[in-house]
């Protein structure tokens, strides 16, 4: 016996139902969790998923931490939101609030390996108490492809409530891309629950300001 879910019905019903509005809307998928006692740390957990199709005009915000050559190029790239050199991130050591409003305003840090250390002493706390994971840039890699990659980035977790939240799109994007994404993040955190599908409660998709679309797992011989 084997377990479906008809997330094609739910993106179709999602964009079918949303109203006009004067701003592009998010697409947002919430898995909700059964028998997934989230009190234990094992059965909590966090997963960056690459979308296929990205976020549209959604996608992540990128912060760069670096210096020299490195900090340069990642201030060309197009996909980089803000660069940070060496002497703006020890202004943040000790200065907890400013760190925790840099900390806000992007999604994802990539951080020059050798800055590591300074960018943990100075945005460590703030970083952990949202749940996101400073990302160390691998020696010698294309700062412009690497960022690319972490802006259709998402992270899925599970911390206080057995439930994942996540964006999988835009209004803007086709039904196809969307109903990818969404896979993208479903089988992904199925794949980390214990008992797979039998985890699972049910999937809710809906946009910004619109009704949501509720969808179960069903059995199938």
């Amino acid at each position: 016996m084997s377990t479906v879910i008809d997330l094609e019905r739910g993106v179709r019903e999602v964009l079918e139902k949303r109203a006009k509005r004067n701003f592009t809307q998010s697409v947002e998928l919430m898995i909700n969790l059964k028998d997934v006692d989230v009190s234990k740390p094992e059965k909590r957990f966090s997963e960056m998923i690459e979308l296929p199709h990205g976020l549209g005009s959604a996608a992540k915000r990128i912060a760069v931490v670096a210096t020299g050559e490195l900090a340069l190029r990642a201030s060309r790239s197009q996909h980089v939101d803000r660069v940070f050199e060496r002497h703006e991130i020890e202004g943040l050591v000790g200065n907890k609030k400013a760190a925790k409003r840099v900390v806000r305003e992007f999604d994802h840090f990539l951080i020059e390996p050798q800055l590591v250390p300074l960018a943990a002493r100075a945005l460590g706390a703030a970083l952990g108490g949202v749940g996101k994971t400073p990302i160390p840039i691998p020696a010698n890699v294309d700062i412009d492809e690497f960022a690319a990659r972490y802006k259709r980035t998402i992270v899925a977790r599970v911390r206080k409530v057995p439930q994942v939240m996540c964006i999988v799109g835009t209004e803007e994007m086709s039904a196809d891309q969307i109903l990818d994404n969404a896979r993208a993040v479903v089988e992904r955190v199925v794949s980390r629950l214990e008992n797979g599908w039998a985890n699972v409660k049910s999937i809710v998709l809906k946009l910004s300001m619109s009704p949501p679309v509720k969808i179960k797992p069903e059995k199938k011989r």
